[in-house]
């Protein structure tokens, strides 16, 4: 078996769901992996059309269609990965301009806030134009691959094979560092624009946390700055993204004693994958944890404080807990590395994908796709 992956961004995204497993393939493996750059090697495009499986995330334009149906009409095997719930996206998040359906206002403390307007900030027929060739792909695609079985739900009307292969990491590069320790105790969070609404819920909990607890320091790489307005400058650090093979190695230099992953309860939320937890637990990190899926179908009374509804106050006492308890901070980290070994490692979980592959392999070209066309490069 052949397999390429298409990869046009060097992000988080594209590196988790296509870079990684199959360089996991390739590490564990004799199978014949292959990674088409859209900005890389001429020879990866050969590459690319020898394989017979060939993986494309998130297919959302004209051009990846004209693509998939030209592969399919060759002979090969299309995989779609999508790794968010792109028909329930927040309109607190920015990229609601580009799936979002219907203008949105927001009201809060009796004041109105007109977030998105139909014609003005919005295109709603651009948008569901968008949604109609994501529909057509899903349906097009020999296997539509997602991080979660809450995600494959949302993808299960519109293909009837839809595959869970989890978001998972590689533990040679997440190693813990053995740094100089001290009295301080650093509160860390990673995390884009899209996590508004989640870190509404910090901003009660972090001024009395910090003044509280002295020793305490925010470590952060990404937003957001309202969270942060009644908190002393010297007590938070900012850091700017690294591309994503210098990303483990930035993380465990932060030196992180607790992490923080707040998550509003709504159905785009619930069908994000564990990603920041586990990256957390392979650095034995323990984490206080908004008790939302996809956190609580991996949280036990062992691997992390789970807080439940939200609540303020058991924010506040969850991170006072581990800030106070150094000897429950470990245990808790501890437990959390074993669940990550046991559950989320790449290369134990590298068959997973190789299964699924290896299944389309085992099933005839249907007819309509059986004639040999022009590729559409």
């Amino acid at each position: 078996m052949k397999i390429s992956a298409v990869v046009r961004t060097e992000g988080a995204c594209d590196h988790y769901r296509a870079v990684q497993p199959f360089e996991s393939i390739k590490a564990t493996t004799d199978i014949d992996t292959s990674i088409l750059r859209l900005s890389g090697r001429p020879e990866s495009v050969q590459e690319a059309l020898e394989a017979d499986v060939m993986l494309l995330p998130r297919v959302a334009n004209e051009e990846w269609l004209k693509i998939m149906s030209d592969w399919k009409n060759i002979g090969k095997k299309v995989v779609v990965d999508f790794d968010d719930d792109i028909f329930n996206v927040s309109p607190f998040s920015p990229h609601y301009e580009d799936h979002g359906l219907e203008s949105f206002t927001s009201t809060k403390n009796g004041i109105e806030v007109k977030l998105w307007e139909a014609g003005k900030n919005l295109d709603v027929e651009k948008n569901k134009k968008s949604l109609d060739i994501i529909k057509k792909a899903l349906a097009l695609a020999d296997m539509v691959t997602v991080t979660t079985p809450i995600l494959a739900e949302a993808y299960k009307p519109y293909s009837d094979n839809v595959v869970v292969l989890p978001n998972c990491i590689d533990l040679d590069l997440w190693q813990k560092m053995d740094l100089k320790s001290n009295d301080e105790i650093r509160l860390f969070w990673a995390g884009g624009s899209s996590h508004y609404e989640d870190w509404l819920i910090m901003t009660e909990v972090l001024p009395v946390i910090m003044d509280k607890y002295p020793q305490v320091k925010l470590v952060f790489m990404g937003m957001w700055e309202f969270a942060f307005k009644d908190i002393d400058p010297k007590r938070i650090e900012r850091h700017k993204w690294v591309h994503m093979s210098a990303y483990p190695y930035k993380v465990a230099s932060l030196n992180p004693t607790i992490g923080m992953i707040p998550l509003v309860d709504n159905q785009f939320n619930r069908a994000k994958s564990p990603i920041k937890w586990v990256e957390m637990g392979a650095l034995e990190v323990p984490c206080v944890t908004s008790l939302v899926s996809p956190y609580k179908e991996i949280g036990t009374p062992h691997n992390g404080i789970f807080i439940e509804n939200n609540s303020v106050n058991g924010w506040i006492k969850g991170l006072s807990l581990l800030i106070e308890d150094s000897v429950l901070r470990a245990k808790m980290g501890g437990y959390a590395k074993k669940t990550v070994e046991n559950h989320f490692d790449c290369k134990k979980n590298a068959h997973l994908w190789i299964d699924a592959y290896e299944t389309l392999l085992d099933k005839p070209v249907p007819e309509k796709f059986a004639k040999v066309g022009t590729y559409g490069w």
